[in-house]
């Protein structure tokens, strides 16, 4: 859940959020982590309504740094961090 992220984890669920928001109005959309990973590696330049500019990816990563992994979603428990070594296996497995 957010609650149970510190700060950089929790900005960075929050502004993932927020592109999902501007590109499908949902807070969360399915699959949302494994698109904005696309668009960091600019596999993708669109995502629903939103255009994937520099900037995105720039404050992607940064945040990402920050919190040393990545957010993704799941049913039971929300918003969860996944250290890099648990998000590598997780885009291997999806």
């Amino acid at each position: 859940m957010i609650n149970d992220l510190n700060p950089s984890q929790r900005e960075l669920a929050e502004y993932m959020s927020s592109l999902s928001e501007e590109a499908y109005s949902a807070r969360w959309m399915s699959g949302l982590e494994l698109e904005l990973w696309k668009a960091m590696k600019k596999e993708i330049v669109k995502y629903g309504r939103l255009e994937i500019t520099d900037e995105i990816i720039a404050k992607l990563k940064d945040l990402s740094s920050k919190a040393n992994g990545w957010i993704v979603f799941d049913d039971e428990n929300e918003e969860i961090f996944l250290t890099w070594k648990l998000w590598n296996g997780y885009i291997n497995d999806n």
